[in-house]
């Protein structure tokens, strides 16, 4: 790994580790927005627990390259789906803002993995 790679692997796993924390915690503004995007509540645990065990792959990748190059896909797939869905219903574009930025570097991380 490069020192790019460990600085976004460290970025993407501070973000994804909050993120999914306020899935766990369904503060009313998580909950109001989910419901604007079409998602049911009961869904934000099943979400939190895809971004904690993508983060932990993440976390593994400083060891083991390829399951950190699998968790970085991971992301890419699970926040282009987020984005999508954000811009499916015609959200604003500061609510859309932080799964757009989290794709981009997660796609950032996939990159500078790949690029040895």
């Amino acid at each position: 790994m490069t020192f790019a790679s460990y600085v976004l692997a460290i970025v993407l796993i501070v973000l994804c580790s909050l993120s999914a924390l306020m899935d766990f915690v369904r503060p009313p503004q998580i909950v109001e927005t989910m419901s604007r995007l079409k998602i049911p509540a009961k869904a934000l645990p099943v979400l939190g627990g895809i971004k904690l065990v993508l983060c932990l792959g993440l976390a593994v990748g400083f060891s083991a390259t390829r399951i950190g190059q699998l968790a970085g896909i991971g992301l890419c797939i699970y926040f282009a789906v987020a984005t999508t869905t954000h811009t499916r219903v015609k959200d604003a574009w500061k609510d859309t803002l932080p799964a757009f930025t989290h794709l981009v570097l997660s796609i950032f991380y996939v990159l500078v993995m790949f690029a040895r």
